[in-house]
């Protein structure tokens, strides 16, 4: 009969095997980690099955309620995950849209399917009820002042425009401060945030960027069906190297400002991917002739520039210039030259530039109107809220074609909900300047203050602080608040540790007897693992 061999001992000095219980913790946490990641991609792929096999009517209905569902189990369960989940939908919803249209041979201009990601997001009003104990302190003041102005221009939203377009405007520019709270609520997850948000920048990024050279290149046949259902001359031509690239979105200009942050946050990854990210992000948002994110994206990079360390600054500059060195092949082709190069003309050309003498018109027309306008035009007034009003004549105001935040602010909440509004914006960018200075190594949150500077900028041409540019802008401005917090609990937990921790001074003592006695070295610390070795 075979002897059973005798159990091992542990060596002195080796350390202990983690409990079981550790061990079966440890497992559950990444299989519900991976389950975070595989059932949101489950319900992408069902949905490009069943539109691909001509059942594109029951994905109208079921992808928005399966959004729904998946994105209330990530609230509860992981917040980085549901934040992340909201923006890939924000980055394919539009896509699946078109798709499902192109197979069902119609164009549907009230497709369920876009309501998905507004669905979503919407999960983010319950963090006033969970966090409600926080409205009240201090960080949370400029939300509170935003949200205050907001509400201030529905009321006369609804007095003057109807209800029907100030409740779809009030969603557009509610939402964007409403995942800032969720944030700011949740900011005990900062590394989970650090780690989800990048990877949703490359992986993201990497998908609209190549998706948006194959449509500069070769137009597939379900955008070429929706460009010329919608009749929209704005994006340029519906043939190869004649449009102006979209991608996945629905539009050049919120495409453009998403790609543009995208771009920034990769910056402070350290991946691989995000090389190939890089080289087919910025040859897509140059194929969508949009100049104020060219510029957006030379302020977004001046600020990291300015607030790395030598080392990392250096190392952001190689970087910048590599992309833009193994991109300049992609400019050898006519093709892509003539339309890009007869774009970049206009922006030292004032004088021909079309774009800017109308905008420069419409500040002329508007700006003693915006200003004088004391009670304001309320939501509703602007923007797509404008064809859901009941009077035709408001539905045609000029009001509805404003090209300029700058100018839709004040014209939309009149002074009182201006000085809320623009107060609470000013408040929260000065807090992220500020933090970001304190955290000048975290990468992440330097690159989020960069890139909402960089969305704020933008102002002067569209309003970037509504609808999934907005949402790119208080991300960013809030990356560096809840990572300095989050730093300074966990010092402030470690220094408590350490203090309530006693020493072991007479173990010390007489181990350091025997190992003199033995001939050997003590230990030092007292035999402990010493402080710059403890994962905090």
């Amino acid at each position: 009969m075979a002897m059973s061999p005798p159990p091992t001992r542990r060596a002195p000095g080796a350390p202990r095997a983690a409990p079981r219980s550790l061990q079966r913790r440890a497992g559950a946490r990444v299989r519900a980690m991976r389950k975070t990641v595989l059932v949101p991609i489950g319900l992408f792929v069902l949905s490009i099955v069943l539109i691909a096999v001509h059942l594109a009517r029951p994905v109208e209905f079921l992808f928005p309620l399966g959004s729904l569902v998946i994105g209330y189990w990530l609230y509860r369960k992981s917040p980085p995950h549901y934040v992340g989940f909201v923006c890939w939908l924000f980055f394919l919803s539009p896509w699946l849209r078109r798709l499902a249209d192109f197979v069902n041979g119609s164009f549907n201009d009230k497709s369920m399917i876009m309501m998905a990601p507004l669905l979503a997001v919407a999960l983010c009003g319950l963090s006033l009820i969970t966090g409600a104990n926080t409205l009240g302190q201090r960080r949370n003041a400029p939300l509170i002042l935003i949200v205050v102005g907001l509400m201030y221009g529905f009321i006369v939203g609804v007095a003057q425009t109807g209800f029907g377009p100030a409740v779809y405007t009030l969603v557009n520019w509610l939402f964007p401060p409403l995942v800032a709270f969720y944030l700011n609520v949740t900011w005990q997850h900062y590394p989970d945030y650090q780690r989800v948000l990048l990877r949703t920048a490359v992986y993201g990024g990497l998908v609209m960027g190549v998706y948006g050279v194959i449509q500069y290149v070769v137009v597939p046949p379900w955008d070429l069906f929706w460009l010329i259902a919608v009749k929209i001359t704005s994006f340029g031509k519906p043939v190869p190297y004649g449009l102006r690239v979209w991608s996945t979105m629905n539009s050049p200009g919120p495409f453009a400002v998403t790609i543009m942050y995208l771009l920034q946050i990769s910056l402070a990854s350290r991946e691989f991917m995000r090389i190939p990210m890089m080289l087919s992000a910025a040859s897509a948002l140059l194929f969508t002739s949009v100049r104020s994110c060219w510029g957006g994206l030379v302020i977004g990079l001046v600020y990291p520039v300015a607030m790395l360390d030598g080392r990392s600054r250096l190392k952001l500059l190689c970087a910048v210039v590599g992309v833009a060195a193994l991109c300049s092949p992609v400019m050898m082709f006519d093709q892509v030259s003539d339309g890009v190069l007869k774009r970049m003309q206009t922006m030292s050309d004032i004088s021909n530039d079309n774009s800017f003498q109308s905008r420069q018109m419409l500040y002329e027309a508007w700006l003693s109107a915006a200003f004088s306008n004391i009670s304001g035009d309320g939501l509703g007034s602007t923007g797509l809220g404008t064809k859901l009003s009941s009077d035709p004549t408001k539905a045609a105001s000029p009001a509805g074609t404003i090209d300029s935040g700058i100018l839709e602010v004040p014209t939309v909440l009149g002074w009182p909900g201006s000085l809320l509004y623009v107060g609470g914006i000013l408040m929260l960018m000065w807090r992220a300047f500020l933090a970001s200075i304190v955290r000048s190594k975290d990468r992440l949150a330097i690159c989020g203050a960069g890139v909402s500077l960089a969305i704020f900028a933008m102002m002067a041409f569209t309003n970037t602080l509504v609808g999934v540019t907005g949402m790119f802008y208080f991300i960013g401005v809030m990356l560096p608040v809840i990572g300095l917090r989050h730093a300074r609990r966990t010092a402030h937990a470690a220094k408590k540790a350490a203090a309530r921790t006693p020493a072991p001074a007479a173990p010390a003592a007489a181990m350091a007897r025997t190992a003199r006695s033995q001939g050997q070295r003590a230990p030092l610390h007292g035999g402990a693992t010493p402080l710059y070795k403890v994962r905090l």
